[in-house]
């Protein structure tokens, strides 16, 4: 079911790999390549609020579907409209809201396949078709579109994206949902009400909207000439090689969110990737020193990832009413500081340089993760117990 998520990593990847590598050759600065990611990006955190039309006439199999193939379409649209950036940003955003509409499906359908024991190694499966798929598909989209006419690579792409859609006839048809879709805005608004009055889950927003989110992940393809790197060199480090890393990391991190809390393995990932940006802006820039900080960094977001959804599934809890909602708000929230991260990042690039860039990502990610970690975190807890211990008579 995890592998279902690879749509997701598709137009994920188109944004983070592909875009920067293609825009870069046409002379678009890392500022502005900052700016459309973030556009582009910004369903991640507002699309869920569609959400309430999943639970309308058709069951989350048919919208799963349905949402694949719009932002397949999307897609083809994107690529063929790479000379101009205000419909290429417009089709983009409109293809990551389809994706984010799907993966929504998908892991709606999840909970009544999966059981509460399959939780961490799901987290890690589903991360890896988001990651791992997104770095091969990156690479990929880079090839096709220099080696073939826009039309044709337009077309591959838009069916590769709708290939791992196949994987969902294999499992048991959802529900048939019998709500109105007033009756669920109505709902929805109730819900929200309610999720925002839960501890747990300001706990959450509290970590999650931290700046421990890997957002150069969404500019390390625009950095190539800073590195004197090749754009073939920097479609094999972004591509299949930052698919490989990522991918460790979320599987090694399911053992570590069974054994250690979930929120240390994700705020500790900050530490990894502020060592791997120091790297990189302390040593010389070459390929090497570019190839090495690049990859370190995304085997870290392997780790954050995994303890993510890890952590979005032990907040939530077994049998809650509020599952949909509660996983919607604290997955937008983690997508907000990975959009204002990225267009930051560029700005700091095109104002200060890499070097300050560099310092201002893993310096953000580092000072998070004293604050909250060792300090905010333990006071908040003793809060929580002291209010939630029953009282003695």
């Amino acid at each position: 079911m995890g592998l279902a998520n690879a749509p997701t990593g598709f137009i994920y990847g188109f944004i983070t790999t592909a875009m920067g590598i293609l825009l870069v050759s046409r002379g678009v600065s890392v500022d502005r390549i900052g700016t459309i990611s973030f556009v582009a990006f910004s369903p991640t955190f507002w699309g869920w609020l569609l959400s309430p039309l999943l639970d309308v006439h058709f069951t989350k199999r048919t919208y799963a579907f349905v949402f694949a193939a719009l932002a397949a379409l999307g897609l083809g649209v994107t690529v063929l409209s790479v000379a101009n950036l205000t419909v290429f940003a417009a089709a983009l955003t409109l293809s990551c809201l389809a994706v984010v509409l799907y993966s929504t499906s998908v892991q709606g359908w999840a909970p009544d396949i999966v059981g509460d024991a399959e939780v961490d190694t799901m987290s890690g499966w589903l991360n890896i078709a988001n990651l791992g798929a997104a770095g091969v598909f990156g690479a990929v989209a880079v090839v096709l579109v220099r080696v073939m006419p826009l039309p044709f690579a337009a077309a591959c792409l838009a069916l590769l994206v709708l290939a791992p859609t196949l994987l969902l006839l294999r499992f048991p048809a959802p529900p048939q949902p019998e709500g109105r879709l007033a009756a669920n805005f109505a709902a929805m608004g109730r819900d929200l009400r309610r999720v925002v009055k839960e501890g747990r889950v300001w706990v959450g927003l509290l970590i999650f909207l931290s700046p421990v989110c890997f957002a150069l992940t969404n500019l390390f393809s625009s950095l190539g000439k800073d590195f004197a790197a090749s754009e073939t060199a920097v479609t094999a480090l972004n591509g299949p090689a930052v698919a490989l890393v990522c991918s460790i990391g979320c599987l090694l991190a399911i053992p570590l969110c069974r054994r250690f809390q979930r929120r240390s393995i994700y705020l500790l990932s900050g530490v990894g990737a502020a060592a791997a940006t120091l790297f990189l802006g302390l040593l010389p820039h070459t390929v090497v020193i570019f190839a090495a900080g690049l990859l370190a960094y995304n085997f870290f977001q392997g780790f954050n990832y995994t303890a993510l959804t890890a952590l979005e599934l032990e907040i939530i809890g077994p049998g809650n009413a509020l599952a949909g909602t509660m996983i919607a708000v604290l997955s937008a929230s983690s997508n907000i500081p990975i959009s204002s991260m990225t267009k930051l990042d560029g700005w700091v690039h095109d104002r200060y340089g890499l070097r300050a860039m560099l310092y201002t990502d893993g310096g953000a990610a580092l000072l998070a993760v004293i604050v909250l970690l060792p300090l905010v975190l333990p006071i908040i807890d003793r809060y929580m117990l002291r209010r939630d211990k029953p009282v003695v008579n």
